[in-house]
């Protein structure tokens, strides 16, 4: 009975405890974290843990010469919080290796894992390498020299296969076989005490490393030197900082900035792009403060709008020069490349850059942008340009003061000659710049080139480049390339025009001069027609008896008015007119500001409709505005006043004027007509008196 009794009870007793134990709540054990800091006195290193309260600390590091070690470190207080400082000569820290800690024993929740700071004992025979990191591609070599003892031996290879490391007296030698990191502890055979880290980073096979605009930099306590970063792909991350307690690092979109707060020491530090695919490093001295000034030559310049010049500066050598600031953007910009510093104009007004070198001295300069027209303000027939690799397109420079001048700060990209009033840009790589075009006296305007692809290159090509005409022979060329060709620009619209319908354009010689029209096609690549127009001809041919002024036995002459095939007096004079196109193709967006032949053509069809009062003139104003509202408004179109899709379809299919073509008559037309006139009336005087 006692036996039963005393079963019953324990089993009472084991029932209680699961009970209790099972509905006791699951605590989840928290990831603590490490940080560790450089105490400053080359050799101990301030470890903090931060995690649960009142458990073990567990230090995983590996020892040179040993391999990884795991000796407990203590316990956390009550808050959790833990510190201690380690000895690196003591422990044997492998200098650069990576270490963590856990809570709660071995199976407890581990840390982040932080690279070790490399701090060397005060003895005489320490290890100096000329290099404390590499980068290199998979299957390239890095070779490494150590000074300041015999001999040096391999103690430690972090990720053997990664890299290979074999050691030949002081001559390092590094062989990368995969992509990733390792680190490699070399000692000093007569001291292992004494040993120095590599930081090894192999890249992909074929992928670029990393450019930056300074590799090795001096810097001074209290600075924030900004360094830029160039290559690779995606975001850009510091990989290794073997020394963060003597220089900090951070980095903002493709600009690394570098800042110390020590009076010396020194960092190789490694960047990487996303995934690794490019890495480089910068190598940083702490160095000491330079007293003297920054200065530029020459001081305080004055450019142009769209004029660039380089400045020189000089003093506080040894270090790196960078702007520091910028007070007016908008009207200059400004870029740095080692010594010169290259200042763009943007529009009138003032600004002061400073200019500041990592050995602390800095100085400012100020740029004043002003210009004031001379020769009337230059224009070019398109601001824009988009083109080919291989592509070859010209572009009319216009007002201002000849000669012309031509910045190209980027000719890698696209290639330019100017040969007088005409630039021609050549696409030699896939890229985009901002040309500026001057004027002999000052003034420049900006040309934005785009070239965006590669392959086989549709040309704009004419039936003709260049044409000799007399005043009154039109003709008809014809355009062949990817469509839709419209008139850009005309450089002497008095002199000659020119109407475009499908692939055909036709040319209508106005007065005696010269004539640049451009001529582009969709997708915006153009083409220069050269027209030379002079007068008609007074002489008769010799052997075709025909008379003055005529080439063949159709028509009238221009000369006497007689007829061609006859030669008795016409009924009437016949003045030379401008016809418009039975059907006019408006092909590209119009709006205010515009001007052209496209324009003139829209005035034209608008006058004939009764929209336009004013007499066109090829310059898309207030009262072209107006009227294209008015049109708009009659075809049930938004009334935006600009010549977009639905407007451009409207006009496209009207019909042609079921009345007399409208003539565009110009003052030297009229007076061509006056002269036709009296020199029929002579004619029919001469006629009567030999009668």
């Amino acid at each position: 009975m006692q036996t039963s009794k005393k079963v019953f009870i324990l089993f009472i007793s084991i029932f209680v405890s699961g009970f209790l134990f099972l509905s006791s709540p699951i605590v989840h054990a928290m990831t603590p974290t490490l940080s560790l800091v450089n105490n400053g006195d080359g050799d101990t290193v301030q470890v903090t843990v931060n995690g649960d309260p009142n458990v073990s600390v567990i230090f995983y590091y590996t020892k040179t010469g040993a391999g990884m070690q795991i000796p407990p470190l203590g316990n956390t207080n009550s808050s959790g919080y833990f510190s201690t400082s380690i000895s690196t000569s003591s422990y044997q820290v492998a200098p650069s290796s990576s270490v963590y800690v856990t809570t709660g024993g071995i199976s407890g929740p581990a840390s982040n894992s932080i690279v070790w700071p490399i701090a060397t004992t005060s003895n005489s025979n320490t290890v100096t390498l000329s290099q404390t990191g590499v980068v290199l591609s998979v299957g390239q070599t890095a070779t490494i020299t150590a000074s300041g003892s015999a001999s040096v031996y391999l103690s430690n290879n972090s990720n053997p296969p990664i890299a290979n490391v074999n050691i030949n007296g002081n001559t390092i030698t590094i062989v990368a076989n995969a992509n990733g990191s390792t680190v490699a502890t070399v000692c000093a055979s007569n001291n292992t005490s004494s040993c120095s880290g590599i930081y090894i980073t192999v890249q992909n096979s074929g992928t670029q490393a990393l450019t930056f605009g300074q590799n090795n930099v001096t810097i001074v306590s209290g600075q924030n030197v900004p360094i830029s970063i160039s290559g690779g792909t995606g975001i850009y991350m510091v990989q290794n900082n073997p020394n963060s307690a003597v220089v900090q690092t951070s980095i903002n979109g493709s600009v690394i900035t570098l800042s110390t707060s020590s009076a010396s020491g020194s960092s190789s530090i490694t960047v990487c792009s996303t995934n690794m695919g490019s890495c480089g490093i910068i190598n940083v001295t702490v160095g000491t403060a330079s007293s003297s000034t920054i200065s530029f030559n020459p001081a305080n310049p004055t450019v142009s709008i769209g004029q660039s010049t380089n400045i020189t500066i000089s003093g506080a050598s040894g270090g790196v020069y960078y702007v520091s600031s910028n007070s007016n953007p908008s009207v200059t910009s400004a870029t740095l490349s080692s010594t010169t510093l290259t200042v763009l104009g943007n529009t009138n007004g003032s600004s002061v850059i400073s200019v500041c070198s990592s050995l602390g001295s800095c100085g400012a300069l100020t740029v004043n942008v002003n210009y004031v027209a001379s020769g009337g303000t230059i224009s070019l027939s398109q601001a824009s340009l988009t083109l080919l690799t291989g592509q070859t397109l010209s572009v009319v420079v216009s007002g201002g003061t000849a000669p012309y001048s031509v910045i190209n700060p980027s000719p890698s990209i696209a290639q330019s000659t100017l040969s007088g009033n005409i630039l021609t840009i050549y696409g030699a790589n896939l890229g985009s710049e901002l040309l500026s075009v001057c004027s002999a006296e000052g003034g420049c305007i900006s040309l934005s080139v785009l070239v965006n692809g590669s392959g086989a290159v549709t040309q704009l090509v004419l039936s003709q480049s260049s044409l000799s005409l007399t005043v009154g022979q039109g003709t008809t060329i014809t355009a062949s390339g990817n469509g839709n060709y419209y008139v850009s620009n005309n450089s002497n619209p008095s002199v000659a025009s020119a109407q475009v319908s499908g692939s055909s354009i036709f040319i209508s010689p106005i007065a005696i001069g010269t004539d640049s029209i451009s001529i582009c096609q969709n997708g915006g690549q153009c083409v220069v027609l050269y027209i030379t127009v002079s007068a008609a001809s007074s002489q008769a041919t010799a052997t075709s008896g025909l008379p003055q002024g005529c080439v063949s036995t159709s028509g009238y002459s221009p000369v006497t008015g007689q007829s061609c095939a006859t030669g008795t007096s016409a009924p009437a004079v016949i003045a030379p007119e401008i016809t418009q196109p039975a059907s006019y193709i408006f092909p590209r967006y119009l709006g205010y500001g515009d001007k052209g032949e496209d324009v003139l053509m829209l005035q034209t069809t608008l006058a004939r409709l009764g929209y336009l009062s004013a007499t066109p003139n090829g310059n898309f104003g207030p009262a072209t505005k107006s009227a294209v509202q008015k049109f708009q408004q009659a075809h049930g179109i938004r009334q935006t006043g600009n010549v977009g899709p639905s407007t451009k379809d409207a006009l496209n299919q009207l019909p042609a004027s079921p009345t007399t073509p409208t003539t565009i008559t110009t003052r030297e037309q009229q007076i061509a007509t006056i002269q036709q006139a009296l020199q029929a009336l002579l004619a029919q005087a001469a006629q009567a008196q030999s009668h």
